[in-house]
């Protein structure tokens, strides 16, 4: 696990960011054993939402027969809607679930006892397969002494955003899926993959 990033961003800006590398985001993956578990712990990746953004969200949201899920503004950080890219497994997942659920409105994620599911739902839900598949962390503490983990819902977001540049998708594209202000916020993700300065110097040849 990483940690890093600290003022590579604009004025002074700190953020210490944790993503997950490919290997451990499968050994994660294989950790879950329900399938409502599976299909949060994958849209939260495939779609780079914040965890809030998550738990919000409207089975009415979902545009299945184009693969985005709408994000309103009230329901975003920035106060800004926006139009989210879901990939289609995830999508066939999702179909999956509200079949089973029997459901064809309301929140798209409920709990078992069949209201809304909570943001700390979810990250209890995380840090419990991240330890099941033996990636969990704790790299410190917060100022009432309790354990801060890094493998997280908002660690999945980080994981989204840093996997896509490695991919090779356009940065300004990254940005408008994850819902960042500024460009330069998403460019500090850049800075975090040294497998792209490797495969770039491997691909020119250099010794």
């Amino acid at each position: 696990m990483r940690k890093q990033m600290r003022n590579y961003s604009p004025k002074g800006f700190q953020d210490t960011i944790k993503y997950l590398t490919k290997a451990e985001w499968q050994k994660l993956k294989e950790s879950i054993d329900n399938f409502r578990d599976k299909v949060i712990i994958n849209l939260l990746y495939s779609s780079g939402c914040r965890v809030s953004e998550i738990v919000l969200m409207n089975i009415g949201d979902i545009d299945f027969e184009s693969g985005f899920i709408r994000i309103p503004k009230e329901n975003t950080k920035t106060k800004e809607a926006r139009t989210v890219r879901v990939g289609k497994e995830v999508l066939n997942d999702i179909k999956a679930y509200l079949k089973l659920e029997k459901r064809r409105k309301g929140y798209l994620f409920r709990s078992r006892k069949g209201g809304r599911l909570t943001t700390r739902a979810i990250q209890q839900m995380v840090h419990r397969y991240a330890k099941k598949a033996g990636i969990q962390k704790v790299y410190g503490r917060d100022s009432l002494g309790r354990p801060l983990y890094t493998v997280t819902p908002h660690t999945l977001r980080h994981t989204h955003i840093v996997h896509a540049l490695l991919d090779k998708v356009p940065i300004t594209a990254v940005q408008k899926q994850v819902g960042h202000k500024r460009l330069t916020t998403t460019q500090i993700y850049s800075n975090l993959a040294p497998e792209q300065v490797k495969e770039a110097y491997d691909k020119a040849g250099f010794e």
